[in-house]
């Protein structure tokens, strides 16, 4: 299948019907504004969706960005709800350790709760969900080397996210994609990206367009795609360690011999790293002390070369730009989410005397699976968003407050053990990651 024959067939728009209501927290504050909120509806991935720890469940769903704005500008707001223990179940500390044990194991699969709705549901994110599958559906049922379990959830075979999302009528709408294409060939210790820049670029211009045709008032807010190798899930283990004899610091040992210092090891590793693979011998061993380096090296799909991680960077800058002109000609709300998490990292998010960054689980803004994010986190993109849209449409939507953003099970508003460094082992890691991020960012020829 060649790239035009691709891109008209991501632009297939078959429209379906409905709304519904969620009661809003609190409405928006009076004021002149561009922007009409009776209606908003999400597109997007996991992170929309309010994915955490590996799966959907309707405690984190409703408190996602998007779900927290729908409440802050009195939106009605519908999901596709999933009961305890989530879909798939969700991730636990199982013990501190060391090594810190994360699994899922022993957990209740939940049931989609909300699937009889009869309107498309104003959060239509999906996870797995990539550019492509906005307007097309070819791919959401089989196909593609995904599961599809999520597509049943959210799209239940009532036509595409694009049509569902017209068929509300919708005032407002926000877009988040571009993730997935990165993080599919990242998770995978890869750095080829497809679509490549060019692509993603025309196929949003083209989804856009289809959006904007039939529901020409609707305002819109377009959202960045972060520096995926800044998240958890490779940053977590350093790619060295040290001698036990010197003291002095050693390389890991990758697949093609010692580790460089821009390497990143990435969190499917923890099995390996427990038993002892990647260090050398005479090494100590940050994750399981008791297991001293064996001196067998890392797998290739457990570790994304500085030059890879460049490759992922480059696309994201790509993808990037591709978003921000979009949100410039149309008018859109730029939601800077790449610029968010380079502030974390940089200097943390402020709140109540609190520096709150990326480091994995400490850090309080990444979930167990170390991609998406807490509740708290997500209570930050909320008021991101709505800095955007207010600068943008001259609204005065007050800041969510992030005490009630914030839940018990992923935040305390304190950092837990900040300061020192927790190195997990995620039960049957490379294939619950696999499932997570496949690799599909073009469909098959």
């Amino acid at each position: 299948m060649n790239a035009r024959h691709w891109l008209s067939l991501g632009l297939a728009v078959v429209l379906a019907s409905g709304c519904s209501k969620l009661d809003p927290l609190k409405p928006p504050a009076a004021g002149s504004s561009s922007a009409d909120f009776r209606a908003y509806a999400a597109m997007g991935t996991s992170i929309t969706a309010g994915w955490e720890s590996g799966g959907l469940v309707e405690h984190h769903q409703r408190h996602s960005y998007a779900a927290l704005f729908a409440s802050q500008v009195g939106a009605p707001f519908t999901i596709p709800s999933v009961s305890a223990d989530g879909r798939p179940p969700l991730l636990r500390i199982v013990s501190f350790g060391p090594p810190l044990q994360i699994s899922n194991a022993g957990r209740t699969t939940g049931i989609a709760t909300n699937d009889a709705q009869a309107a498309a549901f104003n959060n239509m994110a999906v996870p797995y969900a990539i550019l492509f599958d906005a307007a097309n559906e070819t791919y959401y049922y089989g196909g593609l080397p995904r599961p599809t379990d999520p597509f049943e959830i959210v799209a239940r075979h009532r036509g595409t996210i694009l049509a569902q999302v017209v068929s509300l009528g919708p005032t407002f709408v926000s877009l988040e994609y571009g993730s997935n294409e990165v993080l599919g060939p990242a998770t995978s210790g890869v750095g080829d990206v497809t679509p490549t820049v060019a692509q993603f670029g025309a196929l949003l211009h083209g989804t856009l367009d289809a959006l904007q045709a039939q529901l020409p008032l609707a305002k819109l807010a377009l959202m960045t795609v972060p520096d995926v190798t800044s998240i958890p899930f490779f940053t977590t283990f350093p790619p060295f360690t040290q001698s036990l004899s010197t003291g002095q610091r050693v390389a890991l040992i990758g697949p093609s011999g010692p580790l460089a210092p821009d390497d990143l090891v990435l969190l499917t590793a923890g099995p390996a790293l427990a038993a002892g693979n990647g260090f050398p011998v005479g090494s100590y061993n940050y994750v399981n002390p008791a297991a001293p380096g064996n001196g067998t090296p890392l797998d290739d799909s457990q570790v994304l070369s500085s030059a890879e991680a460049a490759s992922i960077k480059a696309a994201v800058d790509g993808y990037d730009t591709a978003i921000r002109n979009e949100a410039a000609a149309r008018g859109a709300a730029l939601v800077d989410l790449r610029g968010l998490l380079e502030t974390a990292a940089l200097i943390g998010l402020p709140y109540q005397g609190t520096a709150y960054g990326p480091d994995f689980i400490t850090g309080g803004l990444f979930s167990l699976d170390g991609v998406h994010p807490t509740d708290l986190a997500h209570g930050f993109i909320c008021n991101l968003m709505i800095d955007a849209v207010n600068a943008k449409f001259g609204t005065r939507i007050p800041h969510i407050d992030l005490t009630q953003a914030a839940t018990a099970t992923s935040s305390r508003l304190r950092v837990e053990g900040a300061g020192r460094k927790l190195y997990p082992v995620i039960e049957n890691a490379p294939e619950l990651y696999r499932r997570m991020f496949p690799r599909v960012a073009v469909p098959p020829s």
